[in-house]
């Protein structure tokens, strides 16, 4: 018996080896279980609760645009009547009673955030229509000759009505709404201040200045706000729960809020008219909580979402600035408790867990003797918490001996996963459909699909439709979020009406929808669709507000597809879509396999010129201007080269166009200019002519850049060159991008001393509009014209003219293209003075010119 006891001493009882093992096991199950629904919590807030908070903003936003739009109108209104009827000379403001209380009353009676409408002179009359918040009473607020130019306060519409207050000091034009746009003569928004009537409330006013019709300066006109009415409206807020709005100004003061906070003192009425604006609440101070902790925040001017603890809580907040062009810059601040958006499930789940905890050590105490039957249960447990890590949602704990805690433990598990499920079937929902049109989305398309070919694994697709907007983006920033997302779905109506049946409709992109047509589409309806997608397009859309007209271009695939191959379909898609809008609005393009080989191409030429850069494979080449007269070179116009390691000697024409559709024209148009001037500046330092001047061309990427003033004069300074040794070589398709911005940036250049050559005169947007805004220093005729001007009776009138015209600017003339002797000998007879051409010399490199070409040879006298 004591060697048995040896042999026992140090190991545990069966019974507490499988309570502790049951224990462990249970609490092991517990922690995946709350880890991963901690971890998959976690994600699935903050995601909620973007959504939330973007559609508060959007809510916030929309109702403070109307709250702030009615003064700006009632100012235009008092605005046209002031400057009709009232003269500086005008000591009694009698006749503008009844017209102020109509607009106040009859124009704005449900705009209730609009408290008054006013009007000061530059002599110190005033008066003003006054509306009482809560019983939507009107009263009149005047001062005059008739009050002896005391501010009254009456109970009614009328000078005639009691008086309810009087005071003998108020001056309006030291007032906040009336003394900065006095001075500045622009309307603007005041800083929030303290108002004169009974409640002594904090206003914010939209002040105008007033003119005569004579355009002199003769009073303000201002529409004021209590902040208290926006203060309820935030309150009022549906999706307010236990979260706060505010809106903070300039100086983080609080503007708005939906917080109750203690009022902060008033200003004594004696003070008022030297008070320039209110002592407003600053969130640090708020009585709230969460608005107190979001406080330090602020600072950070470009915050945008953010989050933060409080009180073991998490709280997720966004900030959006709102401002305007006449000093609004406020910023609109959402928070949003945790428990907004869990509501009661993180206290359920608490409880279960608990619950099941509970259970677990019960069963433990008083069931050691069944273990074996219960193990299996527990064990399924653990299984059903893999499942819930897996989006499983609806698992079955069964098996062994039903007991009624592990009864409890399933129902546990069940409700658990029934609130789980319902939340990640909203989220699925959101991914697979656009929430603005309610169409599939990209993802949505894909698994759509995907759900068909189950039912029916052989099913196919047709053709493949890839509409895309041509201005939307424009159209959209126009007409604001609301009316773009209206025109989204007004777009969408209209496609639907001729989509065929068991068709599948999605938006792929913010500006692109996919139309897969079913099987045994035809193609004669084929071509019936893509005519009624076009035309659906041909008429405006008429929208809440506006009436919006916007294109739409279509690249189609006709080839058979399934779910597989939609990804290579939509790609082929988009480069046919691509086609279709470089021929204009409202176009298609059938997709052809010749496009992709193009697009690789494309890509692949594109890597290689920007590897040239690096490689320094680029050259110039100078091809000779010469002077007619006398057949001297008095120029050269300088042409890149790109001498490929792989392709050799390419042509520009082929590289040009990818370098300006890559943006690779910037760097590669500032080598030009800069190798350019610096060989020139090298020959004129060895004894070239000093008049020699080098013609570079400048694309309108490089031109609009905002530096390239600042690099045209470093290039200058680096090489010692004469500005006036260099002309730039711009087409007339630049003077139309931005004439104004051009203009000036033209001027300046000119000033410099470099000359401005307008090239392919006659071949682009030719106007005497824009060659008389511009001032340029030299004209070139492009050769189409003159390739052909001595068997062509027109080209030869238009070259005629265009010398004329020359002529008449007093600036030199340039003929490109000149191949023949008999060409430069007409040229010279209609009197152009300059000319360039394969006749005179072909570009080369500046080493292989000719001796006598060299800055003051002839590249061949003219018979």
């Amino acid at each position: 018996m004591e060697l048995e006891k040896l042999r026992l001493h140090g190991r545990v009882s069966l019974q507490f080896a499988v309570t502790a093992t049951f224990i462990i096991m249970l609490v092991l199950t517990l922690g995946a279980i709350i880890t991963l629904q901690m971890r998959n919590q976690s994600k699935m807030l903050k995601d909620l609760s973007r959504k939330v908070i973007s559609a508060e903003v959007a809510a916030v936003r929309s109702d403070l645009n109307v709250f702030l739009r009615a003064p700006a109108l009632a100012n235009r209104m008092v605005a046209v009547l002031m400057s009709e009827q009232y003269s500086p000379s005008d000591q009694d403001l009698s006749k503008f009673e009844m017209p102020f209380a109509h607009i106040l009353a009859e124009v704005f009676p449900d705009q209730k955030q609009l408290s008054l409408i006013s009007f000061g002179s530059v002599h110190g009359e005033y008066i003003a229509i006054s509306r009482e918040i809560l019983t939507n009473q009107f009263s009149l607020l005047l001062k005059d000759k008739r009050t002896n130019y005391y501010l009254n306060f009456y109970k009614g519409l009328q000078s005639s009505d009691p008086i309810l207050n009087q005071f003998s000091h108020y001056d309006p034009r030291p007032r906040p709404w009336y003394a900065p746009v006095a001075k500045s003569k622009k309307p603007a928004w005041t800083a929030a201040y303290q108002d004169y009537d009974a409640v002594q409330g904090i206003t914010v006013s939209f002040s105008s200045p007033l003119y005569d019709r004579s355009m002199n300066f003769i009073g303000v006109v201002a529409s004021d706000i209590k902040l208290d009415n926006f203060d309820g409206y935030l309150r009022a807020s549906p999706n307010l729960g236990n979260g706060a709005i505010y809106i903070v100004g300039d100086n983080n003061e609080l503007i708005s809020h939906s917080s109750l906070e203690i009022p902060l003192p008033r200003t004594p009425l004696l003070v008022l008219p030297t008070q320039e604006s209110a002592k407003l609440l600053k969130p640090v101070d708020s009585a709230n909580d969460m608005i107190k902790k979001s406080a330090t925040l602020l600072f950070e001017k470009n915050i945008k979402d953010f989050e933060f603890d409080l009180n073991g809580e998490k709280i997720y907040g966004r900030v959006s600035p709102v401002a305007d062009n006449n000093g609004l810059n406020w910023r609109i601040v959402i928070l949003i408790p945790e428990r907004d958006l869990l509501g009661t499930l993180k206290k359920d789940m608490l409880v279960t867990l608990l619950i099941v905890l509970s259970i677990g050590l019960f069963a433990a105490l008083v069931a050691w003797k069944i273990i074996a039957s219960i193990t299996k249960p527990i064990l399924l447990a653990a299984q059903t918490a893999k499942l819930l890590a897996k989006q499983e949602w609806q698992p079955a704990i069964a098996g062994g001996l039903q007991l009624k805690e592990t009864k409890l433990l399933a129902n546990a598990f069940d409700e658990m996963s029934n609130a789980l499920s319902c939340s990640f079937e909203q989220l699925n929902y959101r991914i697979r459909h656009d929430h603005i049109t309610g169409l599939l989305s990209r993802e949505g398309l894909l698994e759509e699909m995907l759900e068909i070919v189950k039912k029916s694994p052989e099913m196919r697709w047709d053709a493949l439709f890839l509409i895309g907007l041509d201005n939307y983006r424009s159209i959209h920033d126009s007409i604001g979020y609301e009316q773009g997302e209206e025109l989204l779905c007004a777009i969408v109506n209209n496609l639907k009406q001729h989509l065929p049946q068991q068709a599948l409709f999605a938006r792929v992109a913010e500006t692109e929808f996919v139309i897969c047509v079913p099987v045994d589409f035809n193609v004669v309806r084929l071509d019936d669709l893509i005519n009624k997608y076009l035309d659906s397009f041909s008429q405006s859309f008429h929208l809440q507000y506006d009436e919006v007209l916007i294109t739409g271009s279509l690249g189609v695939v006709c080839a058979s597809f399934n779910h597989i191959e939609l990804i290579d379909h939509l790609r082929n898609a988009s480069m046919a879509l691509s086609k279709a809008k470089d021929k204009g609005p409202i176009s298609y393009e059938v997709f052809q396999g010749s496009m992709a080989e193009q697009s690789t191409q494309k890509i692949h030429l594109i890597a290689e010129l920007n590897a040239a850069i690096e490689k320094n494979e680029f050259r110039v080449y100078f091809q000779p201007v010469v002077r007619l007269s006398d057949s001297k070179v008095i120029g050269a116009e300088a042409l890149v080269r790109w001498q490929s390691g792989q392709r050799g000697l390419v042509a520009p024409g082929v590289f040009i166009p990818l370098a300006e559709e890559s943006g690779l024209i910037l760097p590669i148009g500032h080598w030009v200019l800069r190798e350019s001037c610096r060989q020139i500046a090298e020959r004129l330092k060895n004894g070239w002519a000093s008049d020699f001047d080098v013609h570079v061309n400048v694309s309108v990427r490089q031109l609009i850049q905002s530096d390239f003033y600042q690099k045209l004069e470093a290039i200058l300074q680096e090489f010692s060159l004469s500005p006036h040794n260099l002309t730039l070589e711009i087409t007339e398709s630049i003077l139309i991008e931005d004439s104004n911005v051009i203009a000036t940036l033209i001027s300046r250049i000119r000033l410099l001393g470099v000359s401005i050559a307008i090239d392919d005169f006659g071949t682009g947007y030719s106007s005497m509009s824009y060659l008389h805004q511009f001032a340029f220093d030299c004209l070139k005729i492009d050769q189409s014209f003159v390739s052909r001007f001595l068997d062509n009776h027109k080209s030869e009138a238009i070259v005629s003219a265009i010398i004329r015209l020359a002529g008449g600017f007093d600036v030199p003339l340039v003929a490109e293209g000149v191949e023949t002797l008999e060409q430069a000998q007409r040229l010279h007879e209609l009197g152009c003075q300059r000319a360039q051409g394969y006749y005179f010399g072909r570009p080369a490199p500046l080493e292989e010119w000719p001796e006598g070409w060299c800055g003051s040879g002839q590249s061949g006298p003219l018979s």
